[in-house]
């Protein structure tokens, strides 16, 4: 092994370990949430099952929300290990780490300092939001790969002119594309764009944009290489999805998850958890506002925020490739520090005592109805944790800077453990095998599935199925359709409290805080006439 890379891993392998131990945790114990995780799998199972390697499928239609590379990366996976559910969840942790080095590497070049670096990739793997994330069948911490890459090219431009950052640049925005779409370029082109605000003098010119311009073309020209085949082969309702919706629709008059423009504020603290509250990372940024590297990360980081927030469509998770730019700016506001360090542990040992103060007390409250879904005894082994951690915390003393960012990072790994401890009963609750199984047995026996509402794909993979289900929009809907059909099951949501006599159903199951059902031909009638006249049938919620 390279000298280079024995350093790395030996300077990075706290980090490493921080999020490794919980991605084993998670990829074993956990089950892929609905609908989000469930409708990816279930996308790449049908391109599997059904060779369709250039166009992503849905329910057995074209599906055009995403592009194809997470799709891929799950089929490369089950090329090579078989199909199978237990090896998934360390895709998107393999690029989590990946990020791990792509920010340390763009540390050393902003201030090359290997102590500031190391900070950087220490407090990017203890942030709450990034470890628990670092394992979920999702697009953003594999978009996060790309923007670094993108943003390491873009730095080293700057500082260095030459054609391979610019093709570096190039294929980590067509990489992004084939991630999730042209938002990777609301994470780069900020950055790249006010360029005149940090790159030096003496190395910035009109030509800056020019060779951009490049760059972009050459993301252009990466995409092409599956768009022109899917256009040609998907149709044209697809064709027309994927080359216009992917763009405007959804990036400038998103249909869904429409936020005010604050929105995000009060969310940014909250996902660096708990480094908002430990006072170096924040103490030293009025000072080194000056510094080059910090307004180039800065402008980073507070430009994507910005365009974000002016766009219609927010998620929380859509932040997560903006994380690094807060560890890059804590990790160099850590490294002013001077003078004794242990003095700064409090607050995050106070925020671990409330947590856990504040669980005992909820699950006390009306004896727990405020977690009814929870197991209270594993609430209270979480709590009693928490409680033993923020006390641990006041009890050392650390005596350098390097020693307490450590012990801080190591007490975020001990409460995700904590967490998934608490959180184990309530995530069981999202399983959805049993009842896909039970649709992959009525399939099977001939009967036509009928899903209320929009169907996310949720069933097709944890039951391996080969055919639709029936999306039905409305209560006339499932009444015309079972007035003409024989073999058929109907699956909604209830509400929880709802009593459902057990010749009604094939199957039941809890499911989140309701109770998912399957009914019979006779409880289809029952259904419908229970069901208030102004009620939709009930259907899982569009997390996308």
């Amino acid at each position: 092994m390279p000298q280079a890379i024995r350093l790395l891993i030996r300077e990075l392998r706290l980090p490493i370990a921080i999020l490794v131990i919980p991605g084993i945790v998670l990829a074993l114990l956990l089950p892929y949430f609905p609908v989000d995780e469930t409708r990816y799998l279930g996308v790449a199972w049908e391109m599997w099952n059904n060779h369709s390697f250039i166009v992503p499928l849905q329910n057995g239609l074209p599906y055009s929300h995403k592009p194809p590379l997470l799709f891929w990366l799950l089929n490369l996976d089950w090329l090579l290990f078989g199909v199978n559910e237990g090896t998934l969840r360390f895709i998107p942790l393999i690029f989590s780490l990946l990020n791990l080095t792509l920010v340390y590497r763009i540390a050393l070049k902003l201030w090359d300092d290997r102590q500031v670096a190391r900070y950087a990739a220490v407090i990017l793997a203890s942030m709450l939001s990034y470890l628990l994330w670092s394992s979920v069948i999702m697009f953003d911490v594999i978009l996060a790969f790309w923007v670094l890459v993108a943003v390491l090219a873009v730095v080293s431009a700057a500082q260095e002119h030459r054609l391979a950052w610019y093709l570096q640049l190039g294929v980590a925005i067509g990489g992004g594309i084939l991630t999730k779409g042209p938002v990777v370029l609301v994470y780069v082109l900020p950055v790249a764009l006010l360029g005149f605000l940090w790159v030096p003098r003496e190395r910035f010119s009109g030509k800056w944009y020019a060779w951009l311009g490049l760059s972009i073309l050459i993301g252009i020209g990466v995409v092409l290489f599956w768009l022109v085949p899917a256009a040609l082969t998907g149709g044209e309702t697809y064709r027309r999805a994927i080359l216009w919706g992917q763009t405007v629709n959804r990036m400038a008059n998103s249909f869904a998850h429409k936020r005010p423009i604050w929105w995000y504020l009060p969310w940014i603290p909250t996902l660096l958890m708990p480094w908002t509250l430990f006072p170096p990372a924040w103490r030293a940024w009025k000072r080194l506002s000056s510094d080059p590297g910090f307004k180039m990360v800065l402008i980073w980081g507070a430009g994507s925020v910005v365009v974000f927030s002016l766009l219609s469509g927010k998620q929380v998770h859509y932040l997560i490739p903006v994380l690094p730019t807060f560890s890059l700016l804590m990790a160099r506001s850590v490294a002013e520090e001077q003078g004794e360090a242990a003095r700064f542990r409090f607050p995050i040992a106070g925020l671990y005592l409330f947590l856990g103060a504040g669980l005992i007390t909820a699950s006390l409250i009306k004896h727990g109805k405020l977690l009814k879904h929870f197991d209270l005894m594993e609430i209270r082994i979480a709590a009693a944790g928490l409680i033993v951690l923020g006390a641990v915390l006041f009890m050392l003393r650390p005596r350098t800077m390097p020693a307490l960012v450590n012990q801080v990072a190591v007490a975020s790994l001990a409460c995700c453990l904590l967490f998934l401890v608490g959180g184990n009963t309530m995530f069981q609750r999202y399983d959805l095998h049993p009842i896909a199984e039970a649709v992959r047995q009525k399939q099977a026996e001939g009967y036509q599935v009928l899903h209320t509402g929009k169907y996310h794909g949720q069933f097709h993979f944890l039951a391996r199925l080969s055919q639709p289900l029936v999306e039905l929009r409305s209560r006339d809907e499932i009444r015309a359709y079972a007035a003409t059909h024989d073999k058929i099951a109907l699956i909604s949501y209830e509400k929880d409290t709802q009593p459902i006599d057990p010749k009604s159903y094939y199957f039941l199951q809890p499911f989140r805080s309701k109770q998912a059902v399957m009914w019979t031909r006779d409880g289809i009638a029952t259904f419908l006439g229970e069901a208030p006249d102004k009620k939709e049938p009930t259907e899982a919620p569009d997390a996308e």
